[in-house]
């Protein structure tokens, strides 16, 4: 402790003044959280570590030292915003988004109804539906959507199921309007 403190005070410090209020209060909270991830599963992250030149170990221990300061702080940051609430992916899919456009708010719904028909015989069409939804309407990426627990895929297979349903609700909303057209 007396080898190491210095250099774990010091990154402690900088994360501090980076992303917090810099008050020594603060500060030894983020030491002793390096100190628990250190011991933290017989010390693996420190008994590891392997290296010929003696000095590196400094090194070594600056680095992790400020990666879990700053892992400290964004989920600090992340408990603010609510990220202890989940819910389910089907739940978040499901809310309809609001919009005082009355045109925006019927095509959405002809969207909505092309969708459903689009994936009603799948056998994952529940899922597809709600990683359409998360994308478009609420904005959320495909690698988000894929790390969200029951969608079971990849960001690539978030992104083929995109590409599936918007070729699908595309084709079907222009037969559509071409037989309105007639």
């Amino acid at each position: 402790m007396r080898r190491f403190h210095p250099v774990i005070a010091a990154a402690a410090t900088r994360a501090s003044r980076q992303w917090g209020r810099g008050a020594s209060d603060e500060i030894d909270d983020i030491v002793q959280e390096i100190y628990l991830k250190f011991c933290a599963g017989q010390a693996r992250i420190l008994t590891n570590f392997r290296s010929p030149e003696e000095e590196a170990i400094y090194g070594y221990v600056k680095v992790a030292a400020t990666n879990i300061a700053h892992d400290f702080f964004r989920k600090h940051h992340a408990a603010k915003r609510g990220a202890h609430q989940t819910v389910s992916a089907s739940q978040i899919a499901d809310v309809a988004a609001a919009f005082p456009n009355m045109d925006r708010q019927l095509s959405l719904a002809e969207i909505d109804q092309t969708l459903r028909n689009q994936t009603e015989q799948n056998n994952n069409g529940k899922r597809d539906r709600a990683v359409f939804r998360l994308y478009y309407r609420h904005g959320m990426t495909a690698q988000a959507i894929a790390g969200l627990p029951g969608i079971g895929l990849t960001s690539k297979g978030v992104e083929g199921v995109l590409h599936r349903l918007t070729k699908a609700i595309r084709m079907a909303l222009g037969n559509m309007q071409g037989s309105e057209a007639e």
